[in-house]
C-alpha cells in the first residue's frame, strides 16, 4: 500500500516537472485604433497680411481625444503636394501654431494646411496670403471723432482728430501717430491695429489743455518707418481772400461817323467829310465793362489838340462808348483837315481813329 502511494506521488512530480519544461504560447497582442472627434475651426483666417510670419488656429472639439494620442499637421501650396512645414499637436497645447519655414512671411498666394491623426484627416484649412502692401490710404481734420470735416482748425482749438483709413496691415501692427508745428512736437501717441483694413480715429491735445497757437501744423501716421502719410493744415482765422479779378474790358474796332442811331450805333460811317459837316462821331463798342468805368477822349487837328474829355461808364456790362465835336454858333462848320482822335477805355490800349474834312471849294467864276 505504501509502495503505491508512493509510485503515484512519484508520477505526478514528474508531469509537474515536464509541463514546467515546455515554453508557453504568449497570446497575440491586439491594438485597437482609437477613434478621433471631429475638429472644428471657428474664425479661423481666411486671409493674412503680407508681412505674416504665423498661422494661428483654435481648433475645437466635437468629442473626446484619445488619451495619450497626436495629430500631424502639414502647411502646403494650394495645389502642392510637397510640405513646406510639418508638425505635431495635441489638444493640451489647445492652439495650433502654424510657423512658417524659416521665419518669413510666404509669397503671396493661396495655402492649406492639413491635419491627420492615424489614417484620419482631421481638417484641410485654405488661407491666402495677401499681396498689399501695408498702408494708411487717407486722412481727414476732424473737429470731433465724428466729423465735421475742416480744412483748418478755429482759433481757441484745445483737441481735434485726425481720421484715417489703413488696409493690408498684419492685425496687431503698431502705427506711430505724431503731430508737430515747425521742430515743435505738439502730441504723440502710439496706436494698435487690431484688423487688416479699417477707419480710426485718434485724438491730439496739448497735456496742459492749452489751445493751439496759431500757425501751419503737419500731422503724421507712420506704420513702416521711415515712411509715413502726412497732412498739413492751419490753425487761425481764414485770411480774407482776395476779391476775384474782374474780366478785363475788351473793345471792337473803333469807328468814326456822321451820325449816331438812339442805341449809339453809328451812322453814316466815313473818313472823308463835306466842308458843310457840324459834327463827327467816334466811339467803340466794349464789353465787359463796369459801373464808373472811365474813359477819356482827345481830339487833335493838323496835331493841334482841340478837345479833351474824360467821363465815366454809367451803363451795362456792353455798350457804346462815344464823343463828339461839333462846331459852334460862330463856326457852325468843322474847320477843314486832317483829325486824329484817340479813345481810352479804363487801362485797355488807346484806340485811334483819323479823318479829314474836305475844305470848301470856291465857285468857278463865269467867264
Amino acid at each position: 500500500m505504501t509502495s503505491r502511494r508512493w509510485l503515484t506521488w512519484w508520477l505526478v512530480a514528474m508531469l509537474l516537472a515536464g509541463c514546467a519544461g515546455i515554453p508557453a504560447t504568449p497570446s497575440p497582442t491586439v491594438r485597437i485604433t482609437p477613434v478621433f472627434p471631429e475638429v472644428q475651426l471657428p474664425g479661423a483666417p481666411a486671409q493674412l497680411c503680407r508681412d505674416a510670419l504665423q498661422l494661428r488656429l483654435e481648433p475645437l472639439l466635437k468629442g473626446s481625444w484619445p488619451a495619450g494620442e497626436s495629430a500631424t499637421w502639414t502647411l502646403l501650396g494650394a495645389d502642392a503636394e510637397t510640405p513646406l512645414a510639418e508638425g505635431e499637436w495635441t489638444p493640451l497645447q489647445r492652439d495650433l501654431l502654424i510657423a512658417f519655414p524659416h521665419g518669413v512671411p510666404l509669397a503671396a498666394g493661396k495655402y492649406r494646411v492639413v491635419l491627420r491623426a492615424e489614417t484620419q484627416t482631421l481638417f484641410t484649412h485654405t488661407f491666402e496670403i495677401l499681396a498689399a502692401t501695408p498702408e494708411v490710404q487717407a486722412m481727414r481734420l476732424l473737429l470731433t471723432p465724428e466729423g465735421p470735416e475742416v480744412e483748418r482748425l478755429p482759433e481757441g482749438t484745445r483737441v481735434f482728430y485726425v481720421q484715417f483709413r489703413y488696409a493690408g496691415v498684419c492685425p496687431g501692427a503698431p502705427l506711430w501717430f505724431a503731430v508737430s508745428a515747425g521742430a515743435d512736437v505738439v502730441c504723440t501717441q502710439a496706436l494698435t491695429l487690431l484688423e487688416m483694413e479699417g477707419e480710426q480715429s485718434v485724438a491730439c491735445y496739448r497735456e496742459e489743455g492749452m489751445p493751439f497757437a496759431a500757425g501751419i501744423y503737419r500731422a503724421a501716421l507712420t506704420l513702416t518707418a521711415p515712411e509715413s502719410r502726412q497732412l498739413e493744415f492751419e490753425v487761425g482765422a481764414a485770411p480774407t481772400p482776395p476779391p476775384p479779378p474782374k474780366p478785363a474790358i475788351r473793345c471792337d474796332a473803333p469807328f468814326v461817323a456822321g451820325a449816331l442811331a438812339p442805341q449809339g450805333q453809328p451812322v453814316l460811317t466815313a473818313d472823308r467829310f463835306q466842308w458843310y459837316t457840324q459834327a463827327v462821331y467816334v466811339g467803340a463798342t466794349c464789353q465787359e465793362l463796369s459801373a464808373a468805368t472811365p474813359w477819356s477822349a482827345r481830339w487833335y487837328r493838323e496835331g493841334t489838340l482841340l478837345r479833351e474829355f474824360e467821363g465815366v461808364w454809367d451803363g451795362g456790362p456792353e455798350g457804346v462808348i462815344w464823343d463828339s465835336l461839333s462846331g459852334n454858333a460862330a463856326a457852325p462848320f468843322l474847320r477843314p483837315g486832317a483829325y486824329t482822335v484817340t479813345l481810352v477805355v479804363s487801362a485797355t490800349a488807346p484806340l485811334t481813329m483819323t479823318f479829314r474834312v474836305i475844305p470848301y471849294p470856291p465857285p468857278t467864276p463865269t467867264p
